[in-house]
Order: structure tokens, then C-alpha cells, then sequence
């Protein structure tokens, strides 16, 4: 067994713990290495071994792909769950103040961003801080009945038309015997490329039901759009 393949299978050993403890978060990220390092030695029977052991608890989608630009503003960007990739402080840098609830997410992130372990449903910051707030792709590790709460603090904190900018992906409704739901994102920024895995707990969610929460959160919807199974929605913190 080559190097690699040994990388390979400590990988999906790790996921496969990572899902006995229901920490799916490391397991998709986990599988997503293991996918990556397969694709790069082009050794396609080890790539039908992940797919299968994937399948063997998940349900995976196409690689979903996205393009970020800087996000235009002079003051602060409060990056709620900005642990982990932390793409949002790889694109505004010291301008983002990136939260996590797992100080181990903030420990591996790579940016210049400042980082805080904080709970994003009991944010410790002073009303009107921030001049735009972001959730790149956490809110799929939030349950559904702290979601309402998420948004009210993003509010809270925000500045009068201050924005909230949401990136996330439609999960449909639980079918067969998958216990996890997982999505694969390719992310294209100014400076690089990121690609990336995260598997969640299985709820659903789509474009409309995040608009319902923003309107229950007296929020505007300024700006939307949907591509493939991702979507991105921009708020504006009503006054």
C-alpha cells in the first residue's frame, strides 16, 4: 500500500469516528481530503471505496460551485461561524471578526481575521457594532428552533442598514436510511481556490425558509439568487 493510500484510509477511519460521535462537521471534512488526494494520484478504485463508504451513512450532492468577491465596506464584519475554512476573513482579512463555538474551528483557521469563541445565539457585543454580518454555510449546524434567535441577535448588532449576508444549501426532505446530509463546495476567491465538504445532521431547509426567518427578524431582502443546490440571500437590518 503506498503512502497515499495509507493517507487515505487514516482519513476515512477518522470520519468513520468522527460519525460514531456525531461530529459530522469533521467527518465531511475528513472525507473531502480523502476524496481530493484520491482525485490528485488518479487511483479511481479507491474513489469508488470513499463513494460507497460515504453512502454508507450520507447523502452527497454534485460538487456545488461559487465565486466570492471582496465584500465592499468600511467598517466591520462580524463572520458568524467563521471557524474551519474561515473564507470569509480569507477575503476581508482584518476587517472580519470571525465567531465559533468550537475553539477548535477557530484554532485551525488560517486568516487574519479576529477570532472569538462565542455562541451566535447569545452574541456578547453591543447593539449597533457591526456594519454587515455573514453566515457562510453555518446555519446548516444550527438547529432549526435557534435559528429565529441567530437572526435576532445578526439584528441586534448591526448597524441601521446594516447588511446581513447569507450563503447556505438546500437540503431536501430525509429520504431512505442516510443519517447525514453532505455538500461538497468548490470556492473561488480573489487569491486561490478553496475546496471544501460539510456534513450536517439531516434538516431541511431552502431559499424560502430562510426568507421566512428574515422576515420574522425584520429584515429586508435586498438581493437573492439560487445556483444549483446553493443559494445567497442579502438583508438589510430594517429601521
Amino acid at each position: 500500500m503506498s503512502k497515499k493510500e495509507k493517507e487515505i484510509r487514516k482519513l476515512m477511519k477518522d470520519a468513520r469516528s468522527a460519525v460514531e460521535i456525531a461530529d459530522l462537521k469533521k467527518a465531511g471534512k475528513k472525507l473531502h481530503q480523502a476524496i481530493e488526494i484520491a482525485k490528485k494520484t488518479g487511483n479511481k478504485v479507491v474513489l469508488d471505496q470513499i463513494s460507497e463508504f460515504i453512502q454508507e451513512f450520507t447523502y452527497s450532492n454534485n460538487t456545488q460551485s461559487i465565486e466570492l468577491n471582496l465584500i465592499e465596506t468600511d467598517g466591520f464584519i462580524l463572520d458568524i461561524g467563521g471557524g474551519g475554512e474561515g473564507v470569509i476573513g480569507k477575503l476581508n482579512g482584518r476587517q472580519v471578526v470571525a465567531i465559533d463555538k468550537n475553539e477548535r474551528e477557530l484554532e485551525e483557521t488560517r486568516n487574519e481575521a479576529l477570532k472569538v469563541v462565542m455562541d451566535a445565539t447569545d452574541l456578547k457585543f453591543l447593539p449597533e457594532s457591526f456594519d454587515v454580518c455573514t453566515s457562510f454555510f453555518c446555519l446548516i449546524y444550527v438547529p432549526k428552533n435557534r435559528h429565529l434567535k441567530v437572526f435576532n441577535e445578526a439584528r441586534r448588532v448591526l448597524k441601521n442598514n446594516g447588511r446581513f449576508l447569507l450563503w447556505d444549501v438546500r437540503i431536501p426532505e430525509r429520504f431512505g436510511d442516510y443519517k447525514a446530509f453532505m455538500v461538497r463546495l468548490k470556492v473561488k476567491l480573489p487569491n486561490g481556490e478553496i475546496e471544501t465538504g460539510y456534513g450536517v445532521k439531516w434538516q431541511t431547509q431552502d431559499i424560502d425558509y430562510f426568507k421566512e426567518i428574515a422576515r420574522k427578524a425584520k429584515f429586508n431582502i435586498m438581493s437573492e439568487w439560487s445556483k444549483g443546490e446553493i443559494f445567497h440571500l442579502e438583508m438589510t437590518k430594517k429601521t
